[in-house]
C-alpha cells in the first residue's frame, strides 16, 4: 500500500471497534505494521497512535518516526543521546569521540535519555575535537545498544507520561567502527533538525490519538474538522527541510491551533463523555504539550526574523 498525501486521514473513516493499544509493544508493532505496508513514518504514527490510550503512547510512536524520518532504515526501538549535564548544545557536550586505529573509541556521560533502557539503537552526540575555528565539532555515531562499554541506568518515571522511560548512559572506551560515524555535521545534520522533525511527528502522533479517542467516544461537531485541518497541515510539512524557517512558523501555528482545541468547547465535550480512567490519563500528561515551550518560541522568533 502506497502512501498518499491524505493517508494521515483515513482515520478518520476507519472503524471505531477494536480494544485501544494499552502497551509499548503494542503500539510500536503496529507502526511497524503501518511501515511495512508502505506508510510513511509521520502517517504510519499517526494512524498507530489513533488506537492509543493516552497521550504517552502518542509519543512513544512520534519518537521513534522522527528518527526514522531522520536517519532512514535505523533499527527500531532507537534513542538519540544528545543531552549531557550542561544541555546538548555543541558546547555542552562532553562525550568524546577519537580515533582509535580504523576505528574509534567513545566515551563520556549522557544524563537524560528517552526510551535509552529500551532502545536497540544507540544514536550518540559526540565531540572529535576542535575545528580550526576554535568550535567543537560535533559528530553523531550509531550503535547498537548492547556494544561493550556501554552502561544504561533507568531514571525514575517523570510525573507525567511515566509510560515513557529515560535513562543515563554511560560511556567507558566503546569501540565504534569506521562505518558507524554518520556522514556529515553531528550539529547541523542531526541535534537542530530533530528538535523541529520531533515536533512533527509527535504533535501529529498526539492529533492521531485525539481523532481515534473522538471517534471512539463519539466525534463532536466542533473537535473534528479543527483537528483533521490540523493534521492536513502537519502532513505537509514532514518531508520539508526542517530548517527552513517557513516550516517553523506553520509548525508554530500548528502547535497554537492544537492548544486552542484541547482548551475549546468540542474537547470539553470530549472529556465529559469518556471515562474517568482516560480523564485522568489525559489531566496528568497533558503538560506534554509544553514541553520545551521557550525553545519553540525562540525558534518561532528566529523564523519570523529570518523571514521578516
Amino acid at each position: 500500500m502506497s502512501d498518499g498525501p491524505l493517508a494521515a486521514l483515513e482515520i478518520l473513516g476507519e472503524s471505531r471497534s477494536g480494544r485501544a493499544w494499552e502497551s509499548l509493544p503494542e503500539i510500536w508493532d503496529a507502526y511497524a505494521s503501518e511501515r511495512a505496508a508502505g506508510r510513511s513514518p509521520f502517517a504510519g504514527a499517526v494512524r498507530a497512535a489513533a488506537r492509543a490510550d493516552r497521550l504517552a503512547q502518542a509519543f512513544a510512536v512520534g519518537y521513534p518516526a522522527a528518527l526514522e524520518r531522520l536517519l532512514p532504515g535505523v533499527q527500531l526501538p532507537s534513542a538519540l543521546c544528545a543531552t549531557e549535564a550542561a544541555g546538548n548544545s555543541p558546547r555542552a557536550i562532553e562525550t568524546t569521540l577519537r580515533e582509535d586505529g580504523e576505528g574509534y573509541r567513545l566515551s563520556g556521560t549522557k544524563t537524560f535519555v528517552t526510551f535509552g533502557s529500551l532502545a536497540k539503537t544507540l544514536i550518540i552526540v559526540a565531540c572529535a575535537g576542535l575545528k580550526a575555528d576554535g568550535r567543537p565539532e560535533i559528530v553523531v555515531v550509531q550503535i547498537p545498544a548492547e556494544r561493550e562499554g556501554v552502561s544504561v541506568e533507568e531514571l525514575p518515571p517523570t510525573p507525567f507520561v511515566p509510560e515513557v522511560v529515560h535513562a543515563r548512559l554511560e560511556l567507558n572506551e566503546v569501540p565504534v567502527l569506521g562505518a558507524e560515524r554518520l556522514p556529515g555535521d553531528g550539529y547541523l545534520r542531526y541535534v537542530k533538525p530533530f528538535r523541529t522533525v520531533e515536533d512533527i511527528h509527535v504533535i501529529g502522533a498526539t492529533l492521531g490519538y485525539l481523532v481515534g479517542w473522538s471517534r471512539r467516544v463519539g466525534p463532536t461537531a466542533e473537535l473534528l474538522p479543527e483537528l483533521s485541518s490540523i493534521l492536513i497541515a502537519l502532513d505537509a510539512l514532514h518531508d520539508a527541510e526542517p530548517l527552513d524557517p517557513r516550516v517553523h512558523v506553520a509548525l508554530h501555528g500548528c502547535l497554537e491551533r492544537l492548544m486552542g482545541a484541547v482548551q475549546g468547547e468540542g474537547f470539553a465535550s470530549l472529556l465529559a463523555a469518556s471515562g474517568e480512567a482516560e480523564r485522568g490519563r489525559w489531566e496528568r500528561d497533558r503538560s506534554l504539550l509544553r514541553i520545551a515551550g521557550k525553545a519553540r518560541a525562540a525558534r518561532y522568533d528566529r523564523a519570523m526574523q529570518a523571514l521578516s
